[in-house]
């Protein structure tokens, strides 16, 4: 890229574009930098989020399967917070209860929120509330006072936010946590401000906030077996556990209570696919090409789904079978760059069969070949009839040969360009 920046000014001379690109060049290290360490996303030091906002409920839609009205209320919320019209910049940017079972997908819009918002699933500040039963507990938020037995220590929540002010912070299972710490969060969720043990105010207002809790998850259970009507019957029971359970005024500070619908098979069978989808391009990034058959994903549908427990069990499954039957054939040297390994059925469709080859690049029979190129796939079908899936290359990479390639020329260019410059200003002196 800098060889063609510095090929396309051809009205200028080195080494004045050299030096320009190179200070055009540090600046956005700079930004990219500071966006690394406070975890400030680099759209939002630019003031350009307005298409991420925009498209961010299809994005979330892409990560989580099955909970499209979960989905598009916190995206609406969301848009509504950063515009400045929900909160006017006095609380979090949104502040969110998540109920469901496990494995409904609560877990995962709250990395899928954080990537889309701060670039990063590495900004979401994770407590699990079951470890937050007594009243003592509360200090690991705020910190100990002076004089205690763990002031000097870095508390949990303060600090990680007053490093990061741009995060979301996931409060699971929020219903198992002592009253008292539910007075801090409570404090956080009204003035959007905290204040630590000692004495410091740190300011939550760039943070997005989501509790999550299995309250009448059982009544989500039984209405997904008795159709539409029984689930309206459903929600209407959680929201009442859920109102008995919670104080009004904790309840009136959230931005929204989402209630996540069980999995259907469908969905499920969608969560194996987009898990797929991932190894797929895992691999390509290896240069290794993957197909999948439709008999083989049924395989592992039968296999890997448990009903009651959502779609925990089919991760779990995927990594410990097919990514390690995958890492095996890396290590053993049966699969490297250039090759291809294609998962099917066996003839008593009980189990998957892999079977990989090691052409050439430019011989594989299902994709065109292009130079310099790794390719990222993904599957385009979407049933499950039989025969294999189709692939398509959805991104082109570069390989390493053909980065290199461009940063030595450019190396030489900028050396050639500034040589140059020198000599001609010793024959001017």
């Amino acid at each position: 890229m800098a060889c063609l920046d510095l090929l396309l000014h051809v009205g200028r001379h080195f080494p004045d574009k050299a030096i320009d690109l190179i200070d055009e060049a540090c600046a956005t290290t700079r930004m990219q930098t500071l966006s690394r360490w406070t975890g400030i996303p680099v759209h939002a030091l630019d003031h350009e989020e307005k298409h991420k906002l925009m498209h961010l409920a299809d994005r979330l839609h892409e990560r989580v399967v099955g909970q499209d009205g979960a989905v598009n209320s916190v995206a609406q919320a969301v848009l509504r917070a950063r515009i400045g019209l929900d909160n006017c910049g006095r609380q979090p940017m949104g502040c969110f209860l998540f109920l469901g079972s496990t494995g409904v997908g609560k877990t995962e819009l709250a990395k899928a929120l954080d990537e889309q918002l701060f670039d990063s699933e590495k900004m979401l500040i994770r407590f699990d509330m079951s470890e937050f039963v007594s009243a003592g507990s509360v200090l690991r938020l705020k910190g100990a006072p002076p004089s205690y037995t763990g002031h000097e220590d870095g508390d949990q929540l303060t600090e990680k936010v007053r490093r990061r002010p741009y995060s979301v912070i996931l409060f699971d299972e929020v219903e198992k946590a002592d009253p008292a710490v539910f007075n801090a969060i409570l404090q956080l969720l009204d003035d959007g401000v905290l204040t630590e043990g000692k004495g410091r105010t740190v300011d939550f207002k760039s943070t997005l906030i989501i509790m999550t809790s299995n309250l009448g998850a059982e009544h989500m259970a039984e209405g997904m077996m008795h159709g539409e009507e029984t689930m309206q019957a459903a929600r209407g029971l959680v929201m009442k556990q859920v109102q008995k359970f919670f104080k009004p005024e904790f309840l009136n500070r959230l931005s929204d209570v989402v209630i996540f619908e069980p999995l259907s098979r469908d969905k499920l069978k969608e969560v194996v696919r987009i898990q797929m989808k991932s190894i797929i391009a895992s691999v390509a990034d290896k240069g290794i090409s993957l197909f999948v058959s439709n008999a083989a994903m049924d395989v592992i549908f039968f296999e890997s789904h448990r009903p009651m427990y959502g779609a925990r069990p089919i991760r779990r499954w995927v990594q410990k079978n097919v990514m390690t039957r995958l890492s095996e054939m890396l290590i053993n040297r049966e699969v490297g760059e250039g090759s291809t390994v294609y998962i099917d059925a066996t003839e008593d469709k009980k189990a998957s069969r892999y079977e990989a080859t090691k052409m050439a690049r430019k011989n594989k029979p299902l994709l065109p070949p292009q130079e310099d190129e790794m390719h990222v796939f993904e599957i385009a079908t979407t049933d499950y009839d039989d025969g294999v899936l189709e692939v398509a290359p959805i991104a082109g990479r570069r390989s390493c040969r053909g980065r290199w390639y461009l940063f030595l020329s450019g190396l030489q260019i900028f050396l050639l360009g500034f040589v140059f410059g020198i000599t001609r200003f010793k024959k001017l002196n």
